[in-house]
């Protein structure tokens, strides 16, 4: 069976006339007449009821018209979809942390789509620990997170490369308005806060390095957990509390004046943003990784 005769039918079927379809395939009436012959030769059933003028299809033709245009959708569907994935290379995934993936990672994936610009990308935004899981067990190419200190890297050096991009810090905001507000300003009233869970990597660097300060000149009382920075943001927009997010998550907010950041109050804690690149062999990982320990080397991304 070949294609064309299926393509032949189905311009029977929307010009319904020998003459017009033979006329739409760039083809004379015998031969095209004789090709649907040879489809129904091939089929087995006839399709034409040749007894009868005008042209009219038998009955187990009207039944399954639609099943041929199927079929010839298919077959097309199915020819691209392998000339695609012989044309392109597979996805390469990249991980990041939820805050990352907001503030961050929109600008490094810019700049790997000009380093590869063939290459198909899928993101996936995941808690921290997550994160380092998928890339240990092979489900992440790339790893974008947050590191305390250059001592602690969540993946061995064996599995990947380390590229340290740059700096941030969780700092200490609130709105303008829960700050201005009398219960806020008396050191007799707790300070509502907006915390991070105490097992998350955001909590156990809030705790280590700015929660004891807090607390040696003011009350707190906790109004609301979670392992999400940007629902803690909403929740700090709409004067709910103060919460310690990362500066490049609420940038905009400072400069807008929508949060502001309360100085006098904590100290912030200081985070090395990182790339991980798995060791698997890719070359167009390995071309991201080269370009990243060449031209960033902890500074900013950028602009």
């Amino acid at each position: 069976m070949e294609t064309k005769w299926l393509d032949d039918y189905l311009a029977l079927i929307e010009t319904g006339s020998f003459s017009a379809a033979a006329q739409k395939r760039h083809t004379s009436q015998p031969a095209f007449s004789r090709r649907i012959q040879q489809l129904e030769e091939w089929l087995g059933v006839t399709l034409i009821d040749r007894s009868r003028k005008p042209l009219r299809f038998t009955p187990l033709a009207e039944q399954h018209e639609g099943s041929f245009r199927r079929l010839i959708t298919n077959i097309y569907e199915f020819r691209s979809t392998l000339r695609t994935d012989s044309t392109y290379s597979p996805d390469m995934i990249l991980a990041a942390q939820h805050s990352l993936a907001a503030s961050r990672l929109p600008t490094y994936i810019e700049e790997f789509r000009s380093i590869l610009p063939e290459q198909k990308f899928r993101i996936r935004s995941e808690n921290r620990d997550d994160g380092v899981a998928l890339l240990l067990r092979g489900g992440a190419d790339v790893l974008l997170t947050y590191e305390m200190q250059a001592s602690d890297r969540c993946v061995p050096p064996e599995l990947a490369i380390a590229c340290e991009l740059g700096e941030d810090a969780l700092v200490l905001v609130a709105s303008p308005t829960l700050c201005e507000s009398d219960h806020f300003a008396s050191p007799l009233h707790p300070i509502p806060l907006l915390c991070f869970p105490a097992e998350s990597f955001f909590g156990q660097a809030v705790r280590t390095h700015a929660m004891a300060e807090l607390m040696q000149s003011r009350l707190i009382t906790v109004q609301y957990v979670s392992e999400f920075s940007l629902g803690l943001r909403e929740m700090a927009l709409i004067h709910q509390g103060a919460a310690w997010l990362p500066r490049s998550l609420v940038a905009k907010d400072l400069e807008r004046g929508s949060l502001r950041e309360l100085v006098t109050l904590s100290s912030n804690v200081p985070l090395t943003i990182m790339a991980y690149f798995s060791r698997r062999n890719d070359a167009a990982l390995q071309t991201l990784a080269t370009h990243f320990l060449a031209n960033h080397l902890g500074h900013e991304p950028p602009a």
